[in-house]
């Protein structure tokens, strides 16, 4: 298998990696900002990891996913957008710059990449968008981050049903809250929060049967039928720095 996964340095992209790695015979091209974070997984999982630093917040760094893809790859099995920031802010706070990066990399990104890498994406192929159950719901202390995905959960609905035509199988992904390293750079510490290594098990397991929506754990699902009656949501509680 050739894959391309987005946001590679860490969390659940990370763990993606390694599991397609320790399967053997995959091809991966771990995309991400951390180039320290990317070389200490080529050191792990040896020439299968392809790892590449790239700024997803830019037109350029799309770009340059695309091209080393097309001249590394030549063809893709697999293109998994799970890049994606936050900042714990009111929208009103937050400055021009973190506006533009967040929606660009939250939600244009995935849908540049997936356009652009149609012609490597062969019949048979899956693309998976690491989206949030908390689209369901309003996300009062991520209320940008939480639109920027709500914009990407409505988009890939589209993109699904377009791309069906060309085989092309479209995952949706609605994890819980994830202990990642997303919450500490997003401004808070969480205290607890699914394992990433679970989500990477269960996403894998999901591209493997050609699912189209996973909620992870299971029962967040619940949250798309109860969402008009659903409180918002004030993220993960915070832990003393």
């Amino acid at each position: 298998m050739k894959a391309i996964i987005t946001g590679a340095s860490s969390g659940i992209g990370r763990e993606l990696v390694r599991i397609l790695c320790r399967g053997g015979g995959n091809s991966v091209l771990g995309v991400g900002r951390d180039v320290d974070a990317l070389n200490d997984l080529a050191r792990e999982l040896g020439d299968c990891i392809i790892p590449l630093q790239a700024d997803l917040s830019k037109l350029s760094g799309v770009e340059r996913v695309v091209e080393v893809a097309s001249r590394m790859l030549g063809e893709v099995d697999l293109l998994v957008n799970n890049a994606g920031f936050g900042l714990y802010k009111e929208i009103i706070d937050h400055s021009d710059e973190e506006s533009l990066s967040m929606i660009m990399v939250n939600f244009t990104t995935p849908i540049l990449l997936t356009k652009k890498l149609l012609d490597l994406l062969k019949p048979g192929s899956t693309v998976v968008f690491i989206i949030t159950a908390g689209v369901h719901v309003l996300m009062e202390s991520l209320p940008l981050y939480g639109a920027s995905k709500a914009g990407l959960h409505y988009a890939v609905k589209a993109l699904r049903r377009e791309l069906r035509d060309r085989g092309i199988n479209v995952l949706a992904v609605y994890p819980g809250v994830v202990k990642s390293r997303f919450h500490e750079r997003a401004g808070f510490k969480v205290e607890s929060g699914l394992d990433p290594g679970r989500v990477a098990s269960e996403v894998i397991k999901a591209i493997e049967k050609r699912k189209s929506e996973i909620y992870i754990p299971r029962y967040m699902a619940i949250a798309k039928l109860l969402s008009p009656l659903l409180p918002g949501f004030r993220g993960p509680a915070k832990a003393k720095s």
